[in-house]
């Protein structure tokens, strides 16, 4: 088994898999989901946060930025990668991180506590016992009231994949050479593009959805996800039963929802909310929807959680929104509907008025997250502009219902802390140090919403002059200054000053 672990660790040195933020691992999230569940977890001010497998550091340095005063440890047994993230912590100069080039198997009693535990591309890539190891971390390094995290790829939705799998790891196997292995595993996917006819054949169907997004897919994700030594899939019942036998219970999904009914019709999502057991019925859930990977939340065994989410616990929340009104001037009027939608397209259609005016409060600020009491407060004067009386107890109880039914339906983030960005530049717009620097390798930077996105030529070159230090003015001067290098038709008033809004509203601008 340690000879497998080597093996996979030189595969990532030679072609290092690319990470970045992921946002469902994000200790915001994760608290979140506690939260609403009556957990009160560690603060996320100073939190300690550990993640296994974590690359080169790209989903645990944006963390770092945002979260200043928490510490982050990452271990990955790829040397070169660690290398790599060590490279970027001391060039943003952060003090809070620390990478850790070795295997998770030689993590002992004395590696210290931690509030979160994150494992998101390592379970099931790795042998048996790496994987009990990794659940026994989460038992012995979890403080009391932490969450751990495990991402894994799960069944039914992986038995097709698997097929693909094997016949490439069949074919291309056969080839020493790494580059013509790679070429070769692609050919074979094309090759099963064309081999299986479409017409009337429900397997061809099923198996195109597959090869569709498989064939764009970057060459270090099919090398190190489809030609891997290792890759088990299982059903979340099993990994269920493995965490339990290791003293941790299911707390949620990192993406809630997915862990309701109602995303099914109406006569499936009644017999499933009648099972009452909610592991058996997210499993239920798995098989219906043909599920190929999860994201589960850990807590101890001995930890309460209360699954009746009532409108109050939404008191201390932020919220934000993308979902926009299908008209331009939506009528706010209680009892008539309005059809809300987000970017991801998910929809919702109201006819609260409330629920409506809060819904535009946050469309005009996506994406920062608005303070619940702000946020009802923002909507009601907008509902009653002479009112002479701040909302009442009711109308809390109305629009923490309301927005309940929102998060549900993935119409609106709940967080459990302030967004660490502005949706406002400034005088001195600062963007993200580390967006500044990724726009410098290439086009592809880190979110203040720890989201990764990939930005235009122009907005590239102009990120590196938004350090802080400069005025519009400044900024103006400086792109002059660089010549052809720099996007010349920013250097204008008008559309420098739009480019940097579109800057902050990509969340990339650091908050004051």
């Amino acid at each position: 088994m340690r000879a497998m672990t080597l093996a996979s660790a030189s595969s990532y040195d030679e072609v290092p898999y690319e990470s970045y933020p992921v946002i469902g691992t994000h200790p915001d999230r994760l608290s979140t989901l506690a939260r609403l569940m009556g957990i009160e977890t560690p603060a996320l001010e100073a939190c300690r946060v550990l993640e296994l497998g974590c690359a080169a550091g790209g989903n645990l340095i944006p963390m770092a930025l945002e979260l200043p005063g928490a510490q982050f440890t990452g271990v990955d047994l790829s040397a070169a990668q660690i290398a790599a993230g060590k490279t970027i912590v001391e060039t943003l100069h952060l003090e809070n991180v620390r990478l850790i080039a070795g295997d998770v198997m030689d993590i002992g009693d004395d590696f210290g506590q931690f509030d979160y535990i994150i494992a998101h591309g390592l379970y099931s890539w790795v042998p048996n016992a790496t994987q009990q190891k990794i659940l026994e971390i989460c038992k012995r390094h979890m403080a009391p009231n932490g969450v751990a995290y495990v991402g894994y790829n799960t069944l039914p939705g992986w038995r097709m994949r698997g097929s693909v799998r094997d016949l490439m790891r069949y074919h291309a196997l056969t080839f020493p050479e790494p580059d013509r292995r790679m070429a070769q595993a692609r050919a074979m996917l094309d090759f099963l593009a064309r081999g299986v006819p479409e017409e009337n054949n429900a397997y061809a169907k099923l198996l195109q959805s597959e090869l569709d997004p498989l064939r764009q897919a970057p060459d270090y994700y099919i090398l190190h996800e489809y030609l891997a030594d290792i890759n088990e899939p299982l059903y979340f019942s099993q990994f269920v039963e493995r965490a339990y036998a290791h003293g941790l219970q299911y707390l949620a999904d990192a993406e809630f929802a997915t862990m309701l009914a109602l995303r099914f019709p109406p006569q499936v999502a009644a017999s499933l909310r009648a099972i009452p057991d909610p592991v058996r019925q997210e499993q239920m859930m798995d098989f219906l929807s043909n599920r190929a990977f999860r994201q589960t939340l850990l807590m101890h065994l001995d930890q309460p959680v209360d699954r009746a989410i009532t409108p109050e616990r939404l008191k201390g929340f932020w919220v934000a929104s993308s979902a926009s009104p299908g008209r331009a001037n939506p009528n706010l009027a209680e009892g008539i509907s309005e059809k809300f939608c987000t970017h991801a397209g998910a929809c919702m259609t109201t006819q609260r008025a409330l629920t409506k005016a809060a819904l535009v409060v946050l469309a005009a600020r996506w994406p920062l997250a608005v303070a619940f009491p702000e946020l009802l407060a923002a909507a009601y004067s907008r509902l009653n502009p002479l009112a002479g009386k701040p909302p009442q107890a009711e109308d809390a109880e109305l629009l923490g219902r309301e927005l309940l039914q929102c998060y549900a339906g993935a119409v609106v983030e709940l967080h459990a802390c302030p967004s660490p960005f502005s949706i406002e530049p400034g005088a001195q717009p600062m963007a993200s140090p580390l967006a500044r620097l990724q726009a410098e390798r290439g086009a592809r930077v880190s979110t203040l919403h720890h989201e990764s996105i990939v930005v235009p030529d122009a907005i590239r070159a102009l990120l590196r002059f938004l350090d802080g230090t400069r005025t519009l003015e400044d900024i103006s001067a400086s792109i002059k200054a660089a010549g052809s290098s720099a996007p010349g038709k920013l250097a204008e008033a008008a559309a420098l000053r739009s480019a940097i809004d579109q800057i902050a509203r990509n969340a990339l601008i650091v908050r004051a």
